[in-house]
């Protein structure tokens, strides 16, 4: 059977009227054809997979013999003749190539739109018109009467954003009832810039995307709106969601746009809506499902049909937020008991744990599916403080699976704080429901045998203001058995203050659970305000309120590290990317280039946070050993010793319990120790695709039935080196080849420092002095090569000032005599002639 049957033009607007009525997905699905990357067929402003439509019009002219199948016959230009002649027009293919990101790329170093050359002025003409062709594309596939359509803020082809080169071009496409209260959210977007072409649905603009204070008051204050809306994990439309996402490929999961490509911030769907439904999600008022196109990648690859498939998957999420909608109108509540969502949870444990740990979705469905229900608990929903999170393990399968309840004013982490949980028994024979303390951040602290000393204590005098939970079926005790003999496992148990034990061939009714956790909230909640107000006895050792999880920390962009910092910018971002994907990277410069400085800067921007409790930092030194990085035993106030865990041992436990965020170690001065003997058997595992559980080790000093250790693959180590130090030696060939290794220059001629001199206070003439004097001294510096190169040049950090200075001519020969004469003296030790030389035309 061939389209050549086809002649009539009846007959394709019937397969069009169908299209319509189904949608792109539904109708491809129905007549199993896959989605087009090219040739597409438009009728009243609106695109179609032009082979689709033609095999299904054939079946509505000849109903007899049905529609063609998607193997029966071929497309492009043998359907586009055939539809042409039917009176059919048909969608130019829309490209944006690489030449052009390298075109925006060369624009981004002028500071003025009217600097652009011919060429880069036709780059931003070919994007925009790109984006606005595939824009009102999209606005007509999801309904040109609701939707709107909005490019790059400000932008003019003639004149730029008020003259300046504008840092992306973008459109963003949203509901026209949310333009005013929800500040057109949320989008389905498309951002072209020097990274390459990001496209997806963002719920919400993250406030940094906004120039304007009151936009960004008024988004952070519509977020939390919008994420009401926004159907929770286990819900019919994410299950729905899920496997679009999945057939479709590529998707990531983000907190906000405009981040690093190719990277998730979350395990997947439900992880990403749990989210966007906590209060640290409420708080960032940010992020997206999105998939990056990169430079090397769009040839071949047609924007229109990438927009238009993002279109159809995240058209129920767009459907779904309306401004003049209220939460209630989109929850349905879960009638299903809580005895079935647990006992599938146990079951769907139990399968996992017998393979490799991974994401699995059954267990991770019946786990955000149980989540959810207690959630919507009346007990657990009125108290709007409590967050519900659960744990089956992280790179290991948990001994001891968990389902946390916790106050966030409290404690975000059940590593540290009281909070209530049901323990799980490693046979999956009883589920306990307690009131409980958190046990790793004492453990690492305190060492594993005084923690569990210390969590009895604590225990027992909380106790004694919570007796009422008797009444209730309580126990006010810890001899809880979680049938492990993991320390892990064992703090869990001395951590205890209440609990009732359920069997998991008995497990309670609603009613049952329901009046049980009403009483141990209740418990809790008078716990809660004597942590809050410090009004336990001093005995208790009440743990502080914790507020470590980024919650209310603003956002840390590129652009935020580039307002502080002296480098350029597409060397800042050459460095951010290779570490990205090296893990590991040194920075090795002379005094004063800022080291320091721009490795915190790197580790924010990695992060996408100023957060500086997922940020770590040591300094190597001749003594520095493998029992202070990674593990060894120490001696206790008994007279004994016990095994206490190292600086980097207990981050990488930290970063490997919180996978879905990164974390960065920093060490100074790396090259002071001796390598070999600090990382030990890390070496290896610290290289990027030894990351994971399969390449973990017993360390020196582990235990039989300890688990192996490895390095998680959130974890970024950053080095730094000072290459004017001469007492150290070359780095060994082990560390060069699993580091990636940047060489930082003083910044005294960047644009930069002089903006931020001239914003100290200091005169033009004061910075040229400076900027002339250590100019050429440097350069002097790095011709002596035999006594020291260019490795020894001198930093800009010594002339950047904190606060505005006072009289600027006093102020650098202070420097010049107290800071870098001594330098000078130490480099020239054998030339002291040279030394006064420089030093009198410094100060001259």
């Amino acid at each position: 059977m061939s389209v050549n049957l086809l002649t009539s033009r009846e007959a394709v607007l019937e397969a069009i009227r169908e299209w319509d009525e189904l949608g792109r997905s539904a109708f491809l699905q129905k007549y199993g054809y896959g989605s087009a990357k090219s040739y597409f067929v438009q009728h009243d402003g609106k695109a179609y997979d032009s082979k689709a439509i033609a095999g299904v019009a054939v079946g509505k002219q000849f109903p007899d013999r049905g529609p063609l199948r998607n193997d029966e016959f071929s497309g492009g230009e043998v359907v586009r003749q055939k539809l042409s002649a039917l009176g059919f027009e048909f969608v130019t293919e829309v490209k944006i190539t690489a030449a052009d990101l390298s075109l925006l790329e060369s624009s981004r170093a002028k500071g003025r739109y009217a600097d652009l050359s011919d060429d880069e002025r036709q780059a931003y003409i070919r994007i925009t018109s790109a984006l606005k062709e595939v824009g009102a594309a999209v606005v007509a596939s999801l309904g040109q009467s609701d939707y709107e359509l909005k490019l790059t803020a400000g932008f003019n082809l003639g004149s730029g954003v008020r003259g300046a080169v504008p840092k992306d071009l973008w459109f963003g496409i949203y509901a026209k009832e949310n333009a005013e209260a929800f500040v057109g959210n949320p989008q389905l977007f498309m951002i072209v810039s020097t990274r390459g072409v990001e496209l997806g649905f963002a719920p919400s603009t993250h406030p940094s995307g906004f120039s304007a204070s009151s936009i960004k008051a008024k988004m952070r204050a519509a977020a939390p709106k919008i994420y009401d809306l926004i159907p929770k994990s286990g819900s019919q439309v994410a299950r729905e969601l899920e496997p679009s996402l999945e057939q479709s490929g590529g998707w990531f999961l983000r907190r906000q746009t405009r981040l690093q490509p190719q990277s998730s911030d979350f395990n997947g769907l439900s992880d990403w809506l749990d989210y966007l439904h906590s209060a640290a999600g409420r708080a960032n008022a940010g992020g997206s499902i999105s998939r990056y196109l990169l430079p090397a990648e769009l040839e071949g690859r047609d924007l229109l049909s990438e927009a238009l498939e993002a279109a159809e998957i995240f058209r129920p999420l767009m459907e779904l937020v309306r401004a003049d909608r209220t939460p209630n109108s989109t929850v349905h509540p879960d009638t299903t008991p809580f005895a079935t969502l647990m006992a599938r949870f146990l079951s769907e444990f139990s399968d996992a744990r017998s393979q490799p740990f991974a994401v699995i979705q059954p267990l991770w469905s019946a786990a955000s599916h149980l989540r959810q229900w207690l959630e919507d608990l009346p007990p657990v929903a009125k108290r709007p403080d409590l967050t519900v999170s659960w744990s089956a393990g992280k790179g290991v399968w948990a001994r001891v699976p968990w389902i946390s309840i916790l106050n966030r004013k409290v404690t975000t982490s059940t590593q540290r704080g009281l909070y209530c949980v049901f323990l799980i028994s490693q046979d999956l024979s009883s589920v306990y429901l307690t009131l409980a303390q958190g046990v790793t951040d004492l453990n690492n602290e305190l060492g594993p045998a005084r923690a569990n000393e210390v969590l009895s204590e604590r225990a027992s005098n909380f106790r004694s203001g919570i007796s009422e939970l008797a009444g209730a079926g309580f126990i006010l005790d810890n001899d809880v058995d979680l049938k492990c003999d993991g320390r892990l496992a064992r703090g869990y148990e001395q951590s205890v203050i209440a609990y009732v034990k359920y069997d998991a061939t008995a497990l309670p009714t609603d009613a049952e659970l329901n009046s049980h956790l009403e009483a141990l909230l209740a418990a809790y909640d008078e716990l809660a305000r004597s942590v809050v107000t410090g009004d336990l006895t001093p005995e208790a050792e009440p743990l502080s309120p914790d507020h470590s999880d980024g919650v209310d920390m603003p956002p840390f962009t590129i652009d935020d590290a580039m307002a502080e910092l002296f480098l350029p910018r597409e060397e800042f971002e050459r460095i951010l990317s290779t570490w990205v994907r090296k893990k590991n990277i040194v920075l090795q410069g002379a005094p004063g280039v800022g080291k320091s400085f721009i490795a915190k800067r790197l580790a924010y921007a990695l992060l996408g946070v100023r957060d500086a409790s997922r940020v770590e930092t040591v300094q190597f030194h001749q003594s520095y050993g493998y029992e202070d990085f990674i593990q060894g035993y120490r001696p206790t106030v008994a007279g004994g010793f016990e095994l206490r865990d190292g600086t980097f041992f207990r981050f990488c436990q930290r970063a490997a319990n919180d996978q879905t965020r990164p974390y960065v170690f920093i060490i100074d001065e790396v090259n002071r120790g001796n390598l070999s003997k600090i990382f030990g058997e890390l070496m290896l595992l610290i290289e990027p695709d030894k990351r994971s559980r399969e390449w973990g080790v017993s360390l020196a000093y582990s235990a039989d039935g300890d688990p192996r250790f490895y390095v998680p693959p959130n974890l970024h180590i950053i080095g730094m080196m000072n290459t004017a130090d001469r007492s150290l030696s070359m780095v060994d060939y082990a560390l060069r080849r699993r580091f990636g290794f940047f060489d930082l220059e003083p910044g005294f001629t960047s644009p930069t420092f002089r903006a931020h001199l001239t914003d100290k206070a200091i005169g033009e003439e004061v910075i040229d002095w400076v900027i002339t004097r250590m100019t050429a001294l440097n350069d002097d510096i790095a011709l002596d090569t035999t006594n020291l190169g260019p490795g020894f040049r001198i930093g800009h950090s010594f002339f950047v000032p904190n606060e505005p200075v006072a009289d600027g001519t006093a102020w650098s020969r202070s420097v010049m005599e107290t800071e870098i004469y001594p330098l000078l003296r130490e480099y020239w030790f054998d030339d002291s002639a040279k030394a006064e030389s420089w030093f009198a035309r410094l100060i001259s």
